[in-house]
């Protein structure tokens, strides 16, 4: 497995992380709705594959959890673990876990992200950056080896990213671009590009979690591009693409992850909406 596959497995946890950790955010982000934290499962499967991928299958299961409050910030936990097999080669399990804190207002942001593969611990690395709103910022990694970098103007962290596009969507507005930095990739940070689909309404989808038939959601698709703080430039080709429904109380439903050779599904399987702390 190249190096350039196993960073891609890792990418999709960031943004995912991201609306998790947005959805008890409270009525300001959308008027009138009570978001919620929530436990989300995904089944996932190779939806599709191109010849120079090698890889003809690949299957597992995706956990997010929320917990926390705007006062305390937030804290979200991924687990995905995923089965892949190459056309030519060994079977491999990938198990990606991650934790994360978010400061309630968008400026810190903690990361512990250990890969396993085949049972065995690959990496972990361990992380925390804080920006100042609307400037730069800095942050330090301790694991797997120790470094500090700064961080562009105007970047957010993916529950300030996440708010952002909740927000815009409300608006009516189809389309966002913002300056993101999720820890998935160490020191870097991304160009993401977002369009946002005009809102459905409750019950459109016939295979929607009953927790979700009475919410409207958005339809996302956000393409990630590697952005270069000093020239402020990012590459032409995107790293990887998600698309979703975006539902009013935060929740995000079935899922698509493209990563140019080969695109992996998620279908939301059970949702369990968790007690919500208030913000006192």
């Amino acid at each position: 497995m190249t190096g350039t596959r196993k960073h891609q497995i890792k990418r999709g946890a960031s943004l995912l992380l991201g609306v998790a950790a947005l959805a008890a955010l409270g009525s300001n982000a959308w008027a009138g709705v009570n978001i919620r934290a929530h436990r989300a499962v995904y089944d996932l499967k190779l939806e599709r594959s191109s010849e120079g991928s090698n890889i003809s299958g690949a299957d597992g299961r995706m956990v997010m959890e929320l917990t926390g409050s705007a006062c305390d910030g937030w804290s979200t936990s991924f687990r995905r673990v995923m089965e892949l097999r190459p056309s030519e080669g060994e079977t491999q399990l990938f198990d990606n876990q991650v934790a994360s804190w978010e400061s309630g207002d968008g400026s810190s942001l903690q990361i512990n992200d250990k890969q396993f593969i085949n049972n065995r611990l690959d990496t972990e690395t361990r992380l925390k950056a804080d920006i100042d709103a609307g400037k730069g910022g800095r942050g330090e990694i301790s694991e797997p080896k120790p470094e500090e970098f700064d961080l562009p103007a105007g970047v957010l962290f993916p529950m300030a990213h996440q708010k952002r596009l909740m927000e815009a969507a409300e608006r009516g507005e189809t389309r966002d671009v913002s300056i993101l930095y999720d820890g998935a990739s160490g020191s870097k940070a991304y160009k993401v590009i977002s369009f946002i689909g005009k809102p459905k309404e409750p019950g459109t989808d016939a295979n929607t979690d009953k927790a979700l038939k009475d919410m409207r959601s958005w339809p996302l698709s956000i393409t990630f591009y590697e952005y270069d703080k000093d020239t402020k430039t990012s590459e032409e080709l995107p790293d990887y693409q998600i698309s979703f429904p975006l539902y009013e109380n935060g929740v995000a439903g079935r899922l698509s992850i493209d990563y140019g050779q080969y695109v992996i599904s998620g279908n939301l399987t059970s949702l369990e909406m968790l007690t919500q702390q208030k913000c006192e």
